[in-house]
């Protein structure tokens, strides 16, 4: 394994090459590893980890979203013919856990993926240490197996769509306790009011495909839902900054 630091004091990143790909550690500045939380991006089909973390801008998209987490990006599938390359979330937490010094915080783990994330996000659901899933126009056909994923009072989903709004009507239509937003909220709202205290949040996005996870709106919005706390000087209710 080879590790390559990048020479910053805060926030910190950490890009460390495995055999299963890249994985990129981030850490916001003011991170607290004893209150912290873990959470884990997979990118969609047609880019790899290293493209998506560069043009997508996430460390600044997860900056914004003020939350208090160790950010993990990993390599995933780049078209429906690639493989999954993490199959078990264990294994890689085992990968993050090893590159750096502070080990990982105890706090909620949480598993976001865009698009062609589904397929690896679906392996991971038998896996007892996943607390949340953030699904970013990524519930393609897959109904069942969230509503069984569900069952567990314990797990939470935020799922926004798009192109899969035709699964996610569906799913959410047989969840009454979905709290549904018919779109996202202008960004100078800061956050889906209300969402951080719900269990299944839905919003039928007005922001297409790419733009959930390109444009900085929609993503650090989605995180900011989570029920994990924010940093020092940092606020849910603080406008978001569209990305240029």
């Amino acid at each position: 394994m080879i590790v390559a630091r990048t020479a910053t004091a805060k926030p910190t990143h950490v890009r460390v090459s495995t055999d299963r790909g890249a994985v990129h550690i981030w850490s916001p500045a003011h991170y607290d590893h004893d209150t912290a939380g873990v959470v884990i991006y997979v990118h969609g089909y047609f880019t790899d980890v290293d493209r998506a973390w560069r043009r997508h801008r996430l460390p600044e998209q997860f900056a914004q979203s003020g939350i208090n987490a160790l950010f993990i990006a990993c390599e995933a599938p780049d078209g429906p013919n690639g493989r999954v390359k993490w199959t078990s979330i264990g294994a890689l937490l085992e990968a993050v856990d090893e590159a750096i010094d502070d080990g990982l915080p105890e706090g909620r783990i949480v598993a976001v993926g865009h698009s062609g994330a589904h397929r690896t996000l679906t392996m991971w659901l038998d896996e007892d240490r996943v607390d949340t899933i953030v699904l970013v126009d990524a519930l393609y056909g897959e109904v069942p197996a969230f509503r069984e994923w569900l069952d567990d009072p314990a797990h939470r989903l935020i799922d926004a769509a798009a192109l899969t709004r035709r699964w996610s009507d569906e799913l959410h239509a047989a969840l009454p306790d979905t709290l549904v937003f018919d779109e996202f909220p202008p960004p100078k709202a800061g956050k889906l009011r209300g969402a951080r205290d719900a269990r299944i949040v839905y919003v039928r996005s007005q922001h297409d495909h790419m733009g959930l996870v390109t444009d900085g709106i929609a993503l650090p919005m989605l995180l900011r839902a989570l029920q994990l706390p924010v940093v020092a000087n940092a606020s849910r209710k603080a406008p978001i900054r569209a990305l240029r």
